[in-house]
């Protein structure tokens, strides 16, 4: 039995899944999103939801038997490409898309599974209704909004307001007079929680974190030590994890935690498709293992799909 792998042969994480396979001896195909986009071909039938995906390279018929599970991460972008190959490459991309919502085989994760993170407010909402505790928060465009907000807190940080990767910042007092700027552009400012970070990777219904200790807002970014070891989650979190999970409809799911001198879990997001492959190196490849247990039908209990 095999383990479809679809994404980027640039991105580190689908790399690192497919040498994880092969270092455990899993079956696996890696299909090349890249190369299906630049020049693939298809065929999609959306009522018997199956058909036919290729790169040239290799060719794949889903459903099929054989295949037990995939994994996707499509995060391949149609801008990468110019003038007349952008229109094809971005039919292809929703062909893809398409077959990958609507095969009735597991998908970690399923595109379009769960798009709230691209909305910040939205997402911070769904995660309360989970039982999480989550940060003040405040998106806004309204300069006299945000002075009243940051002025009722201690402390602040502040970031992007989409999915797009964006780098948590604290707001300093000097930086008051740039909220005149707002109206050019929303900001999520939110109340700074100290403490340390714990990511915590579900897989199916399998837990597996990491607490990391640093000085700094984001420890991708602390430029001073770091120190990094195995954790678990209390079994309130682990549940409230679990009905994310149910919520959304994901089956693979990366929540980051900060986790203050008190005990007291705050949770930041929860990332609908995880780079996991840094956090699985230091863990001893359990992340992977689990991922690809799921994949081949071997988690304990059933899981989104």
């Amino acid at each position: 039995m095999t383990v479809l792998i679809i994404g980027s042969p640039h991105d580190r994480t689908i790399v690192h899944t497919v040498r994880s396979a092969r270092h455990q001896g899993v079956p696996c195909l890696f299909f090349d999103s890249v190369m299906f986009m630049r020049s693939g071909t298809y065929w999609w039938d959306a009522r018997s939801r199956c058909g036919r995906l290729s790169t040239g390279a290799l060719t794949v018929d889903l459903p099929d038997a054989g295949i037990t599970g995939i994994y996707a991460r499509l995060i391949d972008a149609v801008d990468s490409f110019d003038g007349p190959d952008r229109a094809p490459a971005a039919a292809r991309l929703r062909a893809l898309t398409e077959a990958l919502a609507t095969v009735d085989t597991l998908v970690v994760n399923r595109p379009g599974s769960d798009m709230s993170n691209w909305a910040k407010a939205y997402h911070l909402g769904l995660l309360s209704r989970c039982g999480f505790r989550v940060p003040a928060s405040l998106l806004t465009n309204d300069e006299g909004e945000a002075h009243a907000f940051l002025g009722a807190l201690p402390e602040a940080v502040y970031k992007g307001a989409s999915g797009e990767k964006t780098v948590a910042s604290a707001f300093e007092p000097g930086q008051v007079a740039e909220l005149g700027l707002l109206p050019r552009s929303p900001v999520l400012f939110q109340e700074r929680v100290r403490g340390a970070d714990v990511r915590t990777h579900l897989v199916g219904t399998e837990h597996i974190s990491e607490r990391i200790e640093c000085e700094g807002v984001n420890y991708q970014y602390c430029q001073g030590v770091k120190t990094f070891a195995p954790a678990r989650v209390p079994d309130d979190i682990a549940e409230h994890c679990l009905a994310y999970r149910d919520l959304s409809g994901l089956a693979f799911v990366g929540f980051d935690f900060m986790v203050g001198d008190d005990g007291v879990y705050t949770v930041l997001e929860a990332n609908p498709m995880p780079g996991y492959d840094g956090y699985d190196r230091r863990l001893g490849l359990r992340i992977s293992h689990a991922l690809l247990d799921l994949l081949q039908g071997r988690d304990g209990a059933e899981a989104a799909g």
